[in-house]
């Protein structure tokens, strides 16, 4: 048997996904995690939730619990709502459930990489677009490549970037598009800015949030997408039955009611701290996320000096980020360590 003949033939190019991250580190900023655990009081709360578990019975199906404190909490309808095992699970089920071999999806670059497989894995056309030089949209050309496409996906603040695109050059291309836009605020907690007003009187836009980065539950994978009542139908036509644990649902449920304000706002201002520092010495995108990205002299010379150190980050090391270096904003240690490096001015 040839395993290689047996691939769907949209599957043979693709490789496996591999950040090239350390696998033991002292320090870890390296995937735009929360540096700070749960708050204490969210920890009992949760445990005292898990004694209570009984673990021979099925997930909730549909979340119907999570969905409700989160329709409360975004001042939308529970049908407004899907809960996704992480938003890469969701982006997968919009693909699965609108498009067809060939559909084109639009998407910038650089930017989240899933929007391209998963689009691949689903037999999808993936269209890139390059940003322009200050790392924001290029309008004329995102609209030209949206022509009779099924969707645009967005990052929002963009990742690896960090920053917000423009506003208006969003709302120009949603207005110009007939297509879905996809709005995948993962980092909407530190940037504060959002469409999910607009998606509100827009069946065009989808909106994409995720517990894993200010809610510090990444290792529960979950995620939710807020759009119009019509397209949630369609992709519970596609969603797995029970694709949310029971452990992750009790997380997110009791996360979602936890005041993260204070958190978040410190890792804003060490963030504001290590960018002013930086910015002296080295390019740095100014960041409206929870992490930098910094262009430096000697790719791999930084990556070894920082896994010398125990400290895992994500250096990329091909195409227009060649060289460059994204550090998510950590603990005042884990900060101090990396400004420590940085500032040998390698």
């Amino acid at each position: 048997m040839n395993i290689e003949t047996l691939q769907r033939s949209t599957v043979k190019a693709l490789v496996p996904y591999n950040p090239e991250l350390l696998a033991e580190y002292r320090y870890k900023i390296d995937a735009n995690e929360n540096g700070y655990d749960i708050p204490l009081v969210a920890r009992k709360k949760i445990l005292s939730e898990l004694k209570k578990l009984t673990f021979n019975r099925y997930p909730e199906a549909g979340s119907s619990k999570l969905r409700s404190i989160l329709a409360k909490k975004n001042g939308v309808n529970p049908n407004n709502i899907v809960i996704g095992n992480g938003s890469d699970e969701l982006i997968h089920y919009l693909l699965q459930a609108f498009t067809d071999k060939n559909d084109k999806i639009v998407a910038p670059a650089p930017s989240f990489d899933m929007y391209r497989i998963l689009a691949l894995t689903n037999g999808a056309k993936p269209v890139i677009v390059p940003l322009n030089d200050n790392f924001d949209l290029d309008e004329k050309a995102m609209i030209l490549a949206a022509k009779n496409a099924k969707f645009i996906f967005l990052a929002y603040p963009n990742n690896p970037t960090g920053n917000c695109f423009s506003e208006e050059i969003i709302r120009r291309i949603i207005k110009a598009v007939d297509c879905f836009v996809v709005i995948d605020e993962a980092y909407f907690e530190f940037s504060g800015k959002s469409f999910l007003k607009m998606m509100s009187k827009n069946k065009k836009i989808i909106i994409l949030r995720t517990f894993s980065k200010a809610y510090s539950l990444a290792s529960m994978r979950v995620g939710y997408m807020l759009a119009a009542p019509e397209i949630i139908r369609v992709i519970n036509k596609v969603r797995l039955p029970y694709n949310l644990n029971t452990v992750s649902m009790i997380c997110a449920c009791i996360m979602a009611k936890t005041n993260i304000t204070k958190v978040v706002k410190k890792i804003r201002l060490d963030r504001d701290k290590l960018y002013a520092s930086l910015k002296k010495d080295y390019l740095v995108v100014k960041s409206d996320a929870n992490f930098l990205l910094i262009k430096v002299n000697n790719g791999n010379k930084v990556k070894n000096l920082f896994e010398k150190n125990g400290i895992s980050v994500r250096m990329f090391k091909t195409g227009r980020l060649k060289n460059f270096l994204r550090i998510t904003i950590g603990t005042p240690d884990e900060n101090m360590a990396a400004l420590k490096i940085l500032k040998r001015g390698v």
